[in-house]
């Protein structure tokens, strides 16, 4: 009887070094499924947008005294590849200084027309439109692009540039 009760209680302690095996198993196994994750979605990455084809669109806002934005529309070639409409929470960050990623996307090699309408309101609260316009040429390796809202002190009023990396 002495042996079966020390069996019994025994018994458990068993089962739970065998679960907390178990446990370490699956947690390795949890890890190593977000690691393959990952990487596929990297390799996906690398297969449907190659650096041969990949641009970068970025809006960052140069102190916007005298505007601030409320929209934005970015055309390639005559289509309409971003809208985006901005919530004041946006709007201050940019003031801070942040960087706001716009869109990436797939263009090919060669040359492009990249137009950016930027809707917003100025110092004195008129509706204002900044649109800059240019032809750029897309080589083989990513595009990365800044739209950049720029103050100008000298006539109190913004500008877009486009800056190019």
């Amino acid at each position: 009887m002495k042996y079966l009760i020390a069996l019994i209680l025994a018994f458990p302690c068993f089962s739970f070094a065998e679960g907390a095996a178990i446990d370490q198993d699956i947690t390795r196994v949890k890890d190593a499924v977000l690691e393959l994750n990952k990487d596929l979605y990297e390799l996906e990455r690398e297969l449907l947008s190659p650096a041969t084809t990949r641009a970068a669109f970025n809006v960052s806002l140069n102190n916007g005294k005298f505007f601030e934005p409320l929209s934005v529309e970015l055309l390639i070639d005559g289509e309409v590849k971003v809208r985006h409409l901005y919530t004041e929470r946006q709007v201050k960050a940019l003031r801070m200084g942040a960087v706001q990623p716009l869109g990436d996307m797939n263009l090919s090699p060669g040359k492009h027309e990249v137009r950016a309408v930027v809707r917003g309101v100025d110092h004195l609260g008129q509706g204002r439109e900044l649109i800059a316009s240019e032809q750029v040429t897309k080589t083989s390796k990513p595009l990365i692009t800044e739209l950049s809202i720029v103050d100008r002190e000298e006539q109190q009023m913004a500008r877009i540039e486009l800056n190019y990396w």
